[in-house]
């Protein structure tokens, strides 16, 4: 019993309160995009836009949406890159933006209840004044969205130590494609631990709002470390890195974050702040080690010693001014390759390889040929301590060759990562982008996947398009 586009919009506001359904178009236009080059290439517009306030709402829409078949996506903020947030077959948009609140935070229980529209960036100001933080880190945490963290299994630099987002996530309130509700990971529990059941809300995790919509979350926050420290160091060799990284690992250190830059991004970071004198090499890495103030001023050192074994240069920033000015200048690398490369723009497409530690160094030169023989600008650079190997691809958008052959790279680098005994996405997710290469990286596996979808949404209608999960 589909509906017509433009009854869509008229049929939600008679289930809604006033404000919360936007229909015009240009209301609606933001919504068809997000940070991915697939998405900037066709406009997929959503026939209207909800903006919900409460569970109650979301449950509203999504009834209507099962009882005329109507497809619904639901978006946090929009920074991914993958079109998994975009309406691939128009519909209806739920934005999280209204759905922002902390109810709870419980430091004896080390835990919180948020909404999924609150910024990462915002929960970790508010848990910072209880001494608490939630350790997955991704680079977009300025601006995306806790509840798109989890739908993703997002991560960034701290994953060698705190691992990814999927391991702090206790429980969650979840809207069914029937409009039912549910809560995983035990109704009233606020338990750190259960083996209780099939846990469903790691299904949840990692399923990009294709069958279920997250509007609460029940989540593991850790106290805050008070001191941190980074050693710098260069290298002649690529596969110098990975034995320094075994080395540290030989010892019983893990580094809260070894962060690996090839020379290319090196390269870019000092055309754009030359004051940073980043050191010269094939690659250079960052490893931050944190605790407390006694402990981080004896283990830098230690660090610092067995970086050295291998390094050609070591350098210490043990400030907290002088840490946060590295970080920063590794966040800049979107503007720094826009010097290297002018009248060119950093796309989002084939730029989330995770491979094997012991691969990263063959990954990187192998696409960094990749990038050669497509005649294609690239940066690789990297969360070396977990093989989350990061390209930025660099071209013009206005000229279809050189957009064919960025499209040529991608394509070999997500194929490299299989190759490699990798994954195509080490944080980001699927999408519409990667669900070309699910058979590959799963196997039969993806069978039971789609089968999973048959179940929790037989009509197909949460987040259509994504994962590969039609068949």
């Amino acid at each position: 019993m589909a509906v017509t586009t433009a009854s869509v919009a008229s049929r939600l506001r008679a289930l809604l309160p006033e404000g919360r359904v936007l229909d015009e178009p240009t209301s609606l236009v933001p919504y068809a995009y997000d940070a991915s080059f697939w998405s900037l290439r066709a406009r997929r517009m959503p026939d209207a836009v909800v903006v919900p306030e409460s569970a109650d709402d979301v449950v509203r829409v999504v009834r209507f949406a099962a009882e005329t078949g109507t497809p619904v996506v639901a978006r946090g903020a929009g920074t991914g890159q993958t079109g998994g947030a975009v309406p691939a077959r128009g519909g209806i948009v739920i934005s999280f933006a209204r759905m922002r609140r902390v109810h709870e935070i419980d430091r004896t229980n080390l835990q919180c209840v948020a909404e999924p529209g609150i910024v990462y960036a915002d929960l970790n100001a508010t848990l910072g004044g209880h001494g608490l933080f939630f350790p997955p880190d991704p680079g977009s945490g300025r601006a995306c969205t806790i509840g798109g963290m989890v739908a993703n299994n997002a991560s960034g630099p701290h994953a060698v130590k705190w691992g990814t987002t999927s391991a702090y996530v206790l429980g969650a309130e979840v809207v069914l494609a029937d409009g039912s509700v549910i809560v995983s990971g035990g109704a009233r529990s606020k338990a750190l631990k259960s083996s209780s059941g099939i846990d469903l809300t790691k299904l949840f995790v990692g399923s990009e709002g294709t069958l279920g919509i997250l509007t609460r979350l029940r989540l593991r926050v850790q106290p805050r470390p008070a001191a941190r420290a980074v050693v710098l160091a260069a290298y002649d060799d690529l596969d110098h890195t990975v034995g320094t990284l075994d080395d540290l690992f030989a010892a019983g250190i893990l580094p809260a974050t070894a962060e690996l830059l090839d020379r290319t991004a090196v390269e870019a970071l000092m055309k754009w702040k030359p004051d940073l004198g980043l050191p010269s090499g094939e690659a250079v890495l960052l490893v931050e080690i944190e605790g407390t103030r006694t402990s981080v001023s004896a283990s830098v050192r230690e660090v610092e010693g067995i970086v050295g074994r291998r390094a050609t240069v070591t350098q210490l920033a043990e400030e907290e001014a002088a840490v946060q000015r590295l970080w920063a200048a590794r966040g800049g690398l979107a503007a720094a390759t826009a010097l290297v490369f002018p009248g060119k723009h950093r796309i989002f497409a084939g730029e989330d390889l995770a491979v094997p530690i012991s691969e990263i160094p063959r990954t990187i030169r192998r696409a960094r040929e990749i990038g050669r023989e497509t005649g294609v600008s690239v940066i690789f650079y990297g969360h070396f301590g977990d093989g989350n190997v990061h390209s930025g691809i660099v071209i013009d958008p206005e000229d279809p060759d050189e957009v064919r052959r960025a499209d040529e790279l991608a394509d070999r680098l997500h194929r490299l990562a299989i190759e490699v005994g990798g994954t195509v996405t080490g944080e980001h997710g699927t999408g519409a982008v990667r669900a070309q290469y699910m058979r590959a990286e799963h196997g039969p596996a993806l069978d039971v996947m789609r089968r999973m979808k048959k179940v929790l949404d037989p009509q197909g209608i949460l987040n259509p398009g994504k994962l590969d999960l039609e068949g």
